[in-house]
This record gives structure tokens, sequence and C-alpha cells, in this order.
């Protein structure tokens, strides 16, 4: 069961003498820490209790009066604080419980009309689901996100208008040009994940669009979430088959005559590679400062700040180029280019590739070449980091991946080289002068 426990910050406002009220969220591991929104003086807070100590004046005064109406308010606000979160948390995705989760549903709790959409319901009748996503889409374009204070990316806009899409096709499926609040239940949900298998997509993009979906009902006014059924709503997520490049196929990708074209494709990737940084990212490696061998900059996608010392490989591609990196090409572009680099360096070992798509199972062989994207150097450098020893958090910390949960996505090893990473600690412990030698 989800708990919600409070307690008073140790920091009290000067001039108003009052201090944060801080939200503490329980339920198995999970365990968030935030502040409520909601200030008091510490006088009026009971520890122990953990809740608002509304004083029993015997003949109330105008600023005594007002003053138990004020704890008395907050006393009542805290209860249904309370509640409001522990009925969302039942209704939401357990992967994107954090504390971001946390702090938007607060910010939701206080402000629910920043999470209004920008046109007003038609007097002709009811908001229907897609008139609502239709307006969150074009209030997303002008809403920051609170937890950075940037405009909402433009990527997300765009999977925004593909889920939308996605809704539009299931509907005409159905014979149907819309749908209402009402409408979205259980049995909608089968049908929408069917409809969804048999196009057919991989689990991973199914989950996506359900997530989306769960994303516009929670955004939506009270009155429009309680007609609304996402209870049973999965996500589904799958850990698909992904490649790395090891350091010697890096080496080869180092190493291969390419085009004038490709060659800017290869140094980007290495830079990739050898920085751990997400291509959205890549701009910033020539066009932060750097000190001392070490770059600092603040990610695009978290606003995470990395720190990050420059790999020989890394500071040997930025002389090159004089320290002015040239304008990376689109995303997709660049996975084009990218698989044709690795072609050129003879990176072309068969793999196998498993995932879900339809809600099969489906196996397939393919030359790695075919497997790479911009996201293999991330991925290239998180795993070749693993495999030679440095600890987790030190990688994460360069990275900016933020829990270890999401950093093991990242790194591509085999049983085997596990047991051999095994192996080799034990020759440290054991052989070479460890603890019992």
């Amino acid at each position: 069961m989800a708990t919600v426990l409070y307690s008073i910050s140790p920091k009290i406002d000067k001039t108003t003498k009052l201090a944060a009220i801080l939200i503490r969220f329980y339920h198995g591991r999970t365990n968030l820490r935030t502040k409520s929104g909601i200030y008091i003086n510490p006088e009026y807070w009971d520890t122990k209790k953990q809740k608002v100590i509304v004083p029993a004046f015997r003949l109330l005064n105008p600023q005594q009066k007002e003053l138990v109406n004020d704890l008395t308010n907050k006393d009542k606000i805290l209860a249904t604080l309370n509640e409001y979160i522990t009925k969302s948390y039942l209704t939401a995705d357990r992967s994107e419980v954090n504390k971001y989760w946390l702090e938007t549903l607060i910010d939701k709790f206080h402000f629910p009309e920043k999470y209004e959409p920008k046109n007003p319901e038609p007097e002709e009748g009811p908001i229907t689901l897609f008139k609502y996503i239709e307006g969150f889409i074009i209030d997303a374009e002008q809403r920051k996100d609170i937890r950075t204070g940037r405009q909402i990316m433009k990527t997300t806009i765009q999977q925004y208008k593909r889920a939308l899409d996605h809704l539009k096709s299931f509907a005409s499926s159905m014979g149907r040009e819309d749908f209402n609040f009402e409408d979205i239940n259980t049995e909608f949900y089968q049908e929408y994940v069917a409809y969804l298998q048999n196009v057919p997509f991989s689990n991973n993009h199914i989950g996506k669009q359900i997530k989306n979906l769960k994303t516009f009902i929670n955004s939506a006014p009270k009155s429009l979430q309680l007609l609304a059924d996402i209870t049973n709503f999965h996500v589904f997520t799958e850990d698909v088959d992904t490649v790395y490049l090891d350091e010697e196929e890096l080496r080869k990708i180092e190493d291969c005559q390419l085009s004038d074209k490709l060659d800017k494709v290869r140094d980007w990737f290495l830079l990739l590679a050898w920085t751990g940084c997400r291509y959205s990212d890549s701009e910033k490696i020539s066009r932060t400062d750097i000190k001392d061998g070490i770059i600092t900059f603040r990610q695009r996608k978290t606003d995470e700040k990395v720190i990050i010392p420059l790999h020989p490989a890394v500071i040997k591609i930025l002389e090159k180029y004089n320290f002015q990196m040239p304008t990376p090409m689109s995303n997709q572009r660049f996975n084009e280019y990218i698989k044709e680099v690795a072609k050129i360096a003879g990176i072309d070992q068969m793999e196998t590739i498993r995932k879900t798509i339809g809600g099969k199972i489906q196996t397939e062989r393919k030359s790695k070449y075919e497997l790479i994207g911009t996201h293999t150097g991330r991925r290239s450098f998180c795993t070749n980091m693993y495999l030679r020893g440095i600890p987790t958090y030190t990688i994460m910390a360069i990275s900016g991946h933020k829990t270890e949960k999401s950093f093991i996505k990242y790194v591509r090893i085999t049983k085997e080289q596990h047991a051999k990473l095994m192996r080799k600690a034990w020759e440290k412990m054991y052989i070479t002068g460890g603890e019992n030698a």
C-alpha cells in the first residue's frame, strides 16, 4: 500500500518565518521526497503526528481567527493532497513513478489550470478524446517542463502527434470518427492493443502508444478523467536485442578510408562512443569550454549536468577540426550514413535479433552494420567502460544516467563476458596479491 508521510523543512524563511512541509512517498522500494507546495510556521507543526497544530483559543480576536482559519485550511489541503497522490498512483505507470512524477502531480494539484487545454469546450457538446488531445498538443508547444523550466522538446510533441495519428487510424478501423472519454476502458484498451499488434508493431512501440494515451488522460481535467478508466492499461516494455562496438571495432572505424561526407559522420560517431553523449547533445562537445581536459554541460533531454573527461581519441578529433565541429546532420540521415561507414569498416558479422512484433516473437539474422545507429555510440561507451572495470556509478556520472536500472539497459555484454569479468576479479583477489595470497 502506498504511504504519504509529511515532515517540516529545517530551512526557515527569515522574513515570513515559514518552512516548507515536505512529502515522503513510499511504496515497496519506491522512496520519493519533495516539497508539498505548502508552507507553515514550525511552531504550528506536530512532528510526531506529522500534522498541523490548530491552537484552541478561548476567545478569538480577528488576528487569531485568521490564524486558525489558515491552519485549518492547510490541514485540509494536506489531507486532500494525500488522497490525490495515493489515487493517482493506482493508475500510474510504475516505470514513470519517480521524483519528477511526484513533483508534476503536486504542481497539477495546486495549479490545475496550467494543465487545462487552451481551446475551450465547444458549446455544441462535450470535449471528445481527439478534440482534447489536439488542444493538449497545441498547449504542449507553449508549455514549459516544470522540472527544467524549458519548453517541451519538439521530439516529444512529434511523439504526441504520432500517437494521435495511431488513435485516429484505430477509430477509422472501427468505423468511428472519435471517442468520448467514457469509451476509454479495459475493452477499449484490449481492442486498441489488438489493432496495433495487427498492423503489426513491436511491443515497445505499442507500449509507447499506451504510455502517451495515459499521459493524455491523466492531463485532462478531473471531470474528464473520472469518465475514463485506465486502471488496467499496461505499458508493454521489452529488452530488445541491440549491439555495441568493442574497442577493436571502434579502431576499425577510425582507420578505414572514407569520403569527406562519411568522414564527418565517422568522427561524430567516435565522439559519441568515447564520451557517452546522446546525439542530441553532440554539438555541445565542441561548443563548451574545455578546462583541464574536461567538458561540462547540461544534457538537453534531462537537464542533468555532466562532467566528461576527454579521451585521447576525442582530443584527436577535436584538434582535427580546430575544436569547431561541423553542424551535425539530422538523426535519420546520420543513422543511414553510419551504417555505410560500419560496412566499409568491415563490421559485417551476423547478429541474431529477437523481438516481439504483432504479439509474436520473431527472430532474424542481420549484418551488424545494419543495426548501428546514433545510440550505438552511447551504448558502446557504457559497455566498453564497464568491461574495463570502471565502477558503474562512475560511468553513470559521465553518461548522465540517473538510475542503475536505466544504465544497465545500455550495457550489452554476454554471460560469457560476465564470467570472464568474475574470473579476472578472482585472479586479483586470490592469485596476484589479494586478501588470501
